[in-house]
């Protein structure tokens, strides 16, 4: 079998690794995909196993039928019998085992999201003064479920404070009602179904021995995503230790869903006895030299790792990495534009790639104005339709535009005051009248002063200060955290103006521009069209020109990420966004002006020397276009 393979000396190791437990070290771009189905054909075809004792998880339905068919490929479809699943779909069949005639209902995402806005209601009718608190929250369902999830894959803890989930100081109360309903309901979520799973194996050993025996040899792709309740059901159910795994710590992004990396690091340690193997795949099929020069120096200040580095192969070629800076996004983003028109050809093989997905969509408007087709032409939405500048745009136009009662509505309670509608009764709104509605309620009456005060100061500044007065005084930053990116494009906007009438038809003309290419969605030339991603979705692509734009402190790391951990987990998505990039990688930040100069991310120290050996013009990074890197061999 050796002869038939062209696989390096590191491939080759781990395709012939028979029995025990192995980890296989597979960095971006090492081939991985290739190592594994060629391991199967050898278990199946040269060690006699038989194929119905292999299982091999991944982490997607679409992973896991990928895998299977490049498996039959090569072994012209001789052993469907070798199972392939996700970890969901084998603990579901395990469950079902137990009782065949018993349907697992399992939850809907939609009914997830109603069972929990319905405790967040409820909650709110009993919370007084904190109510508003939890009408906000309906907005941030998604965030809860996350977390929901989280807890679920790592285990409960009443220590535990949430402090970066909304209503994080109710969560457990809300995580607490979730499960009851669900079990009023006779319904599982996904992360139910783990844990179930996990204690059935423990109380029954009958089935824990029927799959023990069925698969004695397990194959796991994207090891570095497991999260401890997947590990604790794996365990117990390898009892030949035929256990085999194939991930990079390096990559491991997903902490949001309880992935947990530090299971990598103890692989050695929980087969202790069991002669464990540590295969490295240090061989890099896909980046330039320069590229993965570059990521290799970024990555490594990550301490919680595997000490290894990734060496091009030499048909790679060079590669090249270009560092970018520009005064504001909007000079990036005329750059962008640039760079894509005189790319139009091959806009299939560009990538721009975000820490957010809200930082994508407002490049898809951008690109969208221009006329340059996107992967994400019908969601793109323009930053002038979040909910945090429609705020700021109904403050100016309740100061600028007559004091109507219809702007007045919409803000008088943005933050909440508390003021009644019923308080407001003429078309145009009159601060007397409504200060003799609250006439003997002192509180209410400071309230209502307080906000004309600073609507009469709206009324004689300047665009720029208009706005950090509005974000930072009366509160928008804190009363939509999910929408700063917006904001910060408002911001931005704003300096261009000499009055704030002019802002607002600035804001009406874009919003205007942005609903007309919804209607009529740009025609992708030949089918081609760029892909704007975000660093998680990014994982697993490959793209001959990748631009990482807006690599500036707070945005990577986020300011939410404070810990070790956190911390070297932005360090870890930054390195899997550059490592996408095969012939030409672009990366730039902004540096802001005097008056508010903006940071380069902390990431960027290792590779500085970019920026300072750098002397081409910001606005023309299009030199990108001629490298001589091949792709011959990035399909390994």
């Amino acid at each position: 079998m050796k002869n038939n393979i062209n696989g390096n000396a590191a491939q080759m190791e781990a395709i012939l690794h028979e029995d025990g437990p192995a980890m296989v070290l597979a960095g971006p771009g090492s081939g991985k995909t290739f190592v594994i189905v060629h391991r199967l054909r050898h278990l199946v075809e040269e060690c006699s196993v038989d194929p119905s004792q292999v299982l091999v998880i991944t982490f997607t339905k679409a992973a896991a039928l990928e895998m299977q068919h490049r498996f039959l490929k090569i072994t012209d479809s001789n052993y469907p019998e070798v199972c392939f699943g996700t970890f969901h779909s084998v603990f579901y069949q395990i469950i079902r085992s137990s009782n065949p005639s018993n349907r697992l209902q399992i939850i809907s995402e939609i009914d997830k999201y109603k069972i929990v806005k319905d405790i967040i209601l409820r909650l709110s009718n009993n919370a007084g003064s904190n109510r508003q608190d939890f009408i906000d929250s309906l907005d941030l369902i998604g965030d809860i479920l996350s977390e929901i999830s989280r807890v679920k894959n790592v285990g409960f803890s009443k220590e535990d404070k949430h402090e970066n989930v909304p209503l994080g100081r109710y969560f457990n109360v809300i995580f607490e009602e979730y499960n009851k309903a669900l079990r009023e309901f006779g319904l599982l979520d996904f992360d139910d179904m783990i844990i179930e799973c996990y204690k059935l194996l423990c109380e029954n050993q009958g089935i824990l021995e029927s799959f023990s025996e069925r698969f004695r040899y397990v194959l796991i792709d994207e090891y570095q995503d497991i999260n401890m309740m997947q590990y604790k059901v794996i365990r117990l159910l390898c009892k030949t230790n035929n256990l085999f795994v194939v991930g990079d710590d390096d990559q491991s992004i997903y902490g949001f869903r309880g992935s947990d990396p530090s299971i990598m690091q103890k692989f050695e340690t929980e087969f202790d006895g069991k002669s464990p193997r540590i295969i490295n795949l240090n061989i890099n099929y896909r980046c330039g030299k320069k590229i993965l020069s570059a990521s290799n120096k970024l990555i490594a200040d990550n301490t919680i790792r595997f000490k290894k580095e990734l060496v091009a192969d030499d048909s790679n070629g060079e590669g090249y990495v270009y560092p970018r800076r520009y005064i504001d996004k909007a000079q990036q983003n005329k750059a962008i534009i640039t760079f894509l028109s005189e790319h139009m050809h091959e806009l299939d093989r560009i990538a721009f790639i975000f820490r957010t997905n809200s930082e994508a969509m407002f490049l898809a408007n951008t690109c969208k104005m221009a006329g340059i087709p996107t992967n994400l032409d019908t969601k793109a939405k323009s930053f002038a339709d979040s909910k945090a500048v429609r705020l700021c745009e109904n403050y100016l136009r309740f100061v600028y535009e007559g004091k109507k009662r219809e702007f007045f509505f919409k803000i008088m309670n943005s933050p909440k005051r508390y003021i009644s509608r019923s308080a407001v009764t003429q078309s145009i709104v009159n601060e007397a009248l409504l200060r003799n509605y609250y006439r003997g309620n002192s509180e209410k009456l400071r309230e209502i002063d307080k906000l004309f005060r600073q609507l009469n100061m709206l009324g004689h500044m300047r665009p720029t200060l208009t706005i950090r007065f509005l974000r930072n005084e009366i509160g928008v930053d804190k009363l939509y955290p999910g929408e700063i990116d917006a904001l910060n494009e408002l911001s931005e906007l704003s300096t261009k103006f000499e009055d704030n009438k002019s802002l607002l038809k600035e804001l009406s003309d874009i919003r205007e521009k942005s609903f007309q290419f919804l209607k009529n969605p740009t025609a992708k030339r030949n089918g081609k069209c760029v892909s704007l991603l975000t660093m998680h979705g990014s994982k697993g692509l490959e793209y001959d020109y990748v631009w990482l734009p807006g690599l500036n402190e707070g945005i990577i790391p986020s300011r939410s990420s404070v810990t070790l951990s956190q911390i070297e987990e932005e360090r870890r998505m930054l390195y899997v966004g550059m490592t996408r990039a095969k012939q030409a990688l672009i990366m730039s930040y902004i540096t802001g002006t005097t008056e508010n100069p903006m940071l380069p991310s902390r990431f960027l120290r290792p590779i500085r020397y970019l920026w300072e050996k750098d002397h081409s013009s910001p606005s023309s990074p299009s030199s990108g276009s001629s490298t001589s890197s091949s792709n011959s061999t990035s399909s390994r």
